[in-house]
């Protein structure tokens, strides 16, 4: 079984960062376990009204956990309540990277 991290800092790397995440999904079926971390102004692509929307629903269909930042939400004004449904919160978007490596997920940043 493969674990990957994918982080996604900033938001002209999600587009990427969610089609990576899916051709891992295609390539890999069954195979890996994928978990997306978002933070910076990244997590505005979590709102059920963002462009991402409806991939990111896609991707929590098919099992990726897909977590957001709680203090970039903040940093942001928004609020952790009103994601795409499935979408967590952390309290820490790069401690949750290095908390994920330390369990042995390897690291992709798109």
């Amino acid at each position: 079984m493969y674990r990957t991290v994918v982080h996604v800092p900033d938001a002209a790397r999600v587009g990427r960062a969610l089609r990576n995440v899916r051709n891992l999904l295609d390539d890999l079926a069954g195979e890996v376990e994928v978990v997306l971390v978002a933070n910076g102004d990244a997590v505005g692509a979590l709102a059920p009204s963002s462009p991402h929307a409806g991939l990111v629903r896609e991707l929590v269909h098919r099992g990726v956990w897909v977590s957001a930042c709680a203090r970039a939400l903040r940093n942001h004004g928004l609020d952790p309540a009103a994601l795409v449904d499935g979408v967590i919160t952390v309290s820490g978007g790069a401690t949750e990277v290095v908390r994920l490596e330390a369990d042995g997920f390897a690291y992709l940043r798109p």
